[in-house]
């Protein structure tokens, strides 16, 4: 065990005292940063800033809309007006005094369902608006019900309809997406830099030959765990000074960035997604570490590890179906694979309440092949870090280890 925990502590500070760590981590956040701030430029010239309209069928509207104050660019205001009817926000629609209106139905209270008439994708700040305005009358009511004040806490639905009829959607909001994404993006992130670079100090010391000098000193086990241990603390050091920076940046920025309250995050769902995320990157670094050892050249692992990415990025090119069925075959298979159960899990949870005995069974398969998966490191590393010009097969991975006397 001690000899584990040296080896851990040499990775890590083999690996955190480089120039490169230090440079990727401070200019991984920048280039975000300006990649975030592009993209508002860029959604803000397509976006509709226009006045947003609001009919009351249930009369639950007692207070009038407050439109004083000033939109700016990291805090754009949709100003909203109310209508006694339909047909003069129709009306007010086609004049292009309004972008749209919500339509309030008499039973609200009952389901929490809006009805939003528009001819186009509306910005994530009409839905906040909306739904701000009518919590803010609730609240406002001289005996509010317990009950509504619990049904507020949980949200409301905004169904979106074109203005002739023709088109609907349920009005799934950005917000609901950008947590796992960002789950995604930081396993992307930390396996392609921590795990490469495990992979990569493998393949050169089998090709140098130092590892040979190693084994000498440290058993094959305890040093690939040790290895494992060090890039994982690595990887967890890039996240915790990543998020202090974010947090950092939410305090400074926190009036430029209102929007950010549309997020909806809770405890178990955090501890979930970081969970996952830990469970991941060890069976990554496991995955890493057995072909660093079967494999005779950097090259040759480098054209191996798009294999391992390609998996990850899977859930990234089926947003709609998470979306839209989130409890479907396409979701549930990819939250049983340990390279895209983070990201996977993690949309459709925020899409759907997700049984905690599947929440279960995921963490336990994850578990067992990530359990699997060290064994078999363990045994790569034993009988393929000292050849030098033969690459070692899965098959033999799995044949009795014969002693010669």
């Amino acid at each position: 065990m001690n000899k584990t925990l040296l080896v851990a502590t040499y990775e890590y500070k083999h690996h955190v005292t480089k120039k490169r760590f230090w440079l990727t981590l401070l200019l991984l956040p920048l280039g975000f940063a300006i990649l975030i701030l592009l993209s508002m430029l860029l959604s803000r010239s397509s976006y509709d800033f226009r006045p947003i309209g609001l009919v009351d069928k249930a009369d639950i509207i007692s207070l009038e809309p407050d439109n004083s104050a000033k939109s700016t660019f990291f805090n754009p205001q949709i100003y909203l007006h109310t209508f006694p009817d339909e047909a003069g926000a129709k009306k007010a629609v086609e004049t292009g005094e309004i972008q749209g209106f919500a339509v309030i139905p008499e039973g609200y209270l009952a389901s929490y369902q809006l009805d939003y008439w528009t001819n186009k994708q509306p910005a994530g700040e009409v839905q906040s608006k909306i739904i701000g305005f009518i919590s803010q009358n609730l609240l406002a009511a001289e005996e509010a019900d317990p009950a509504i004040l619990e049904r507020l806490s949980s949200g409301n639905q905004i169904s979106l309809e074109s203005l002739d009829g023709k088109t609907k959607s349920d009005g799934t909001g950005w917000h609901k997406i950008f947590v796992p994404i960002l789950v995604g993006i930081l396993n992307l992130i930390v396996v392609m830099y921590s795990g490469g670079y495990l992979l990569q100090a493998l393949v050169e010391e089998k090709e140098n030959k130092t590892i040979e000098i190693l084994l000498t000193s440290v058993p094959p086990r305890e040093m690939m765990i040790g290895k494992i241990i060090g890039n994982l603390s690595v990887g967890l050091t890039q996240i915790a000074v990543w998020a202090l920076i974010l947090f950092a940046g939410l305090i400074i920025f926190s009036d430029r960035l209102s929007f950010l309250a549309d997020i909806e995050l809770s405890g178990s769902y955090l501890a979930v997604s970081l969970a996952l995320l830990l469970i991941s990157f060890i069976f990554t670094a496991a995955l890493m570490a057995t072909i660093g050892a079967t494999m005779t050249s950097i090259q040759e692992s480098q054209s191996v590890t798009g294999l391992i990415v390609l998996p990850m990025m899977l859930p990234f090119y089926f947003i709609n179906v998470f979306i839209s069925n989130p409890n479907g075959v396409v979701a549930r298979l990819l939250s049983y694979i340990p390279l895209s159960a983070p990201l996977a899990l993690s949309m459709r949870m925020a899409f759907t309440s997700v049984p905690a005995i599947e929440i279960a069974f995921v963490f336990a398969l994850l578990i067992g092949l990530t359990v699997l998966m060290i064994w078999l490191a363990s045994v790569a590393f034993k009988r393929g870090m000292l050849q030098y010009s033969q690459k070692l097969s899965l098959r033999s991975l799995f044949k009795k280890e014969v002693n010669h006397a």
